[in-house]
Formats: structure tokens, C-alpha cells, sequence
């Protein structure tokens, strides 16, 4: 019998990526997008040139963590709250992606736990989404507390196909 548990690894480790970084985020998120076009994208990188790089610049103003192994990065996740004063009580994970050499392995779950420890001390709640067809990523979400609270429909399409988006939740106690 195949057991579904994380295997947790000790081998790498969790940091704030910074400009620094930036090489490093644009080559994870190029595979990203590649191996995962119906998830991954942004109007910025569907730009690309300095638009992207701009983006990318922006988001490392936010909180963009790593999982650096000794292959390099091996994984990634963003979090910020919102701006807006109505609505600063609510966090928004986003562009989480693990190498497909490393799932499986725990780096996903430390990205996540590391993000939320971050999130508590900001946010009520802390929002994301997720492709419906992601399930080793819907899994490790809920695992971390997440619920699906809704869809949001044909969020992406690829030529003639569409793919859905679930939308999930955690609320966090303060």
C-alpha cells in the first residue's frame, strides 16, 4: 500500500526572497507557466519585457518566500494583505509553485505553515485560488486549515478550453 503522507525534508531552507532574487523568481515562474498554463499567469507576464520584470520587481516588495535546496530555488509563495481599509482584515496567498522533482517532500507545506505564521499577525483571514485539477495542491491547502467556499468559472482559457479556479479560505485566530 502507497501511503499519501509528506515526507518532511530538512534539506532546504525557507527565506524571503528579495531583488536579489529576481533572476531566480522570473526562471521558477517561466517553468510554472509552462508545465501549468491553465494556473499560472498574469497580464503582466503575458506582456513580458520590462512589464514583467517590473511586476515581478513589485511582488518582491511584498512578502514572496523561498524554499532554497542545494539545487537552488525549488519553490515559492507569495502573501499580501490588503490596501484597501475595508478589506485590510483579509490576506491573499498567491503564485505558490514547487518543483515537480521536489512535491511530495514537504517544501509545499513549509511555503504555506511559514506564510501563515507571517499572515497571523496582519490578517483575519487569508484567501487564495487554486486549479480545480491541482489536487496534490487543493490537498496540502486544506491540510493547512483551508476551505473550498466557491468556484470561480472559465477564470482561464487556453484556446478553446476553459479551466476553473476554486476559491479557499482559512480564518485565523487571534
Amino acid at each position: 500500500m502507497v501511503s499519501n503522507a509528506v515526507i518532511p525534508r530538512a534539506d532546504f531552507e525557507i527565506r524571503r526572497l528579495t531583488v536579489d532574487d529576481l533572476d531566480c523568481l522570473r526562471e521558477i515562474r517561466a517553468e510554472a507557466i509552462r508545465a501549468y498554463p491553465q494556473t499560472f499567469g498574469s497580464p503582466e507576464e503575458d506582456e513580458g519585457g520590462d512589464v514583467m520584470m517590473a511586476a515581478y520587481r513589485q511582488w518582491l516588495g511584498e512578502t514572496i518566500l523561498g524554499a532554497i535546496g542545494c539545487e537552488g530555488l525549488i519553490g515559492v509563495a507569495g502573501f499580501y494583505a490588503s490596501r484597501y481599509r475595508k478589506s485590510q482584515h483579509r490576506g491573499h496567498i498567491f503564485s505558490v509553485y514547487v518543483r515537480e522533482n521536489e512535491r511530495g517532500k514537504g517544501v509545499g507545506d513549509r511555503l504555506i505553515k511559514e506564510l501563515l505564521a507571517h499572515a497571523v499577525t496582519r490578517v483575519e483571514q487569508v484567501h487564495l485560488a487554486v486549479g480545480s485539477t491541482a489536487v496534490a495542491a487543493i490537498k496540502t491547502y486544506q491540510r493547512n486549515g483551508f476551505e473550498i467556499y466557491g468556484t470561480d468559472p472559465s477564470v482561464i482559457r487556453i484556446g478553446d478550453a476553459t479551466y476553473d479556479h476554486y476559491l479557499m479560505v482559512k480564518k485565523l485566530s487571534h
